[in-house]
C-alpha cells in the first residue's frame, strides 16, 4: 500500500499552540512509483501510480498546554497498466486527536493521541468485477490508534538559528474495517512511528523569512507481514514569508525503503497561517 506522502512541517513536533493561536494549512502533494500495492499486499505489476492528495491540516490552541490536531485529505489515484488509466477520487484517511505539552526549562514536550477514520469503502471497487484489483485503493480502510511522545529543542550559533526534534510512538493496527465494507480477513500488525527532524529559521535584518528543514521519518513494525505497511521516509522543505503569518511552503520527499508499500516520491505544496 503506498504511504500518505506529505512533507513535515516545522510546525509538527513539540511546539504546541497557546489558546487562541493556531497553525493552519491548505496543501497538495504529487506522488509517483513505477508500481502499486494493493491493501492485501498484492503488487499490480507493469503499474504506474500518480497520486494527487489535497489537504487541510491544522493545530489549534484549545487550553493552555493543550491543542488539536487533525489532516483531512482528499486523493485523487490512478493507476496506469497498458497505457489504460484506472482512477479513484475519494475522501482519504482523517487523522484527528489532540496533543499535550509542557516545557522544562527550554525543552518542549508532548504527547500527541490520534485516530485514523476512512471516509472512503474500498467495497466500492468490486462493482468493475475482474478489473477491481487493476484500481488504487484510497488507503488499507481500516481504524487506527497512533499515540506520538515528542521533544524538541531550538539551537544557535552566532546569528544562525534553528531547532532539532524528534518525535517516537506506537501505532496500533486495528482490524475494524470502517473503509471497507467487505469486512477483508487480514490481521495487521502493530508498529513504531518515529520522525528525526533538523531545521533552520533564516533571518535577514533581524526579519524572519520562515525555515527549512531536513527530516528522516517512517514506521516499523513489530513483526514482518506481507499486508502491514513500512517505511522509511527522506524530506527536504521548508516555509517562506509572504506577508504578516502568511507563509508559501515547499517539500520533496523520498521513500528510500519499503516494504507492503510501493517505493516512489513527490513533492508538497502549501499555503499556510501560522501565529
Amino acid at each position: 500500500m503506498i504511504a500518505v506522502l506529505v512533507a513535515s512541517t516545522a510546525a509538527a513536533g513539540p511546539w504546541v499552540k497557546a489558546p487562541g493561536h493556531a497553525y493552519m494549512k491548505a496543501g497538495y502533494s504529487r506522488f509517483s512509483a513505477d508500481t502499486f500495492v494493493q491493501p492485501d499486499g498484492t503488487e499490480v505489476a507493469g503499474t504506474e501510480y500518480v497520486g494527487h492528495t489535497s489537504t487541510l491540516y491544522g493545530e489549534v490552541g484549545l487550553l493552555d498546554g493543550l491543542q488539536l490536531v487533525f489532516n483531512t485529505p482528499f486523493v485523487g489515484s490512478r493507476n496506469i497498466v497498458d497505457d489504460v488509466s484506472y482512477i479513484n477520487r475519494w475522501g482519504g484517511d482523517v487523522n484527528a486527536g489532540v496533543e499535550y505539552g509542557r516545557s522544562f526549562g527550554s525543552t518542549p514536550v508532548s504527547l500527541q493521541v490520534l485516530g485514523k477514520i476512512p471516509t472512503y469503502d474500498n467495497n466500492d471497487l468490486s462493482a468493475y468485477g475482474n478489473a477491481a484489483a487493476l484500481f488504487p485503493a484510497i488507503g488499507d480502510g481500516q481504524v487506527d490508534l497512533t499515540a506520538l511522545a515528542a521533544v524538541g529543542r531550538g539551537w544557535s550559533v552566532g546569528p544562525i538559528r534553528g531547532w532539532v526534534s524528534t518525535e517516537v510512538g506506537y501505532r496500533h493496527r486495528t482490524e475494524i474495517w470502517a473503509g471497507d465494507s467487505s469486512q477483508p480477513e487480514r490481521e495487521l500488525v502493530d508498529g513504531v512511528p518515529w520522525t528525526a527532524q533538523l531545521g533552520y529559521s533564516p533571518r535577514v535584518k533581524e526579519r524572519d523569512l520562515g525555515w527549512t528543514f531536513v527530516s528522516l521519518g517512517g514506521i516499523n513494525n513489530f513483526t514482518t507481514d506481507d499486508v502491514t505497511t513500512q517505511f522509511i521516509q527522506a524530506s527536504v522543505g521548508g516555509g517562506f514569508n509572504i506577508v504578516g503569518d502568511l507563509f508559501a511552503e515547499v517539500g520533496y520527499s523520498d521513500m528510500i525503503w519499503t516494504r507492503a508499500s510501493a517505493p516512489g516520491g513527490g513533492i508538497s505544496l502549501g499555503l499556510s497561517f501560522n501565529n
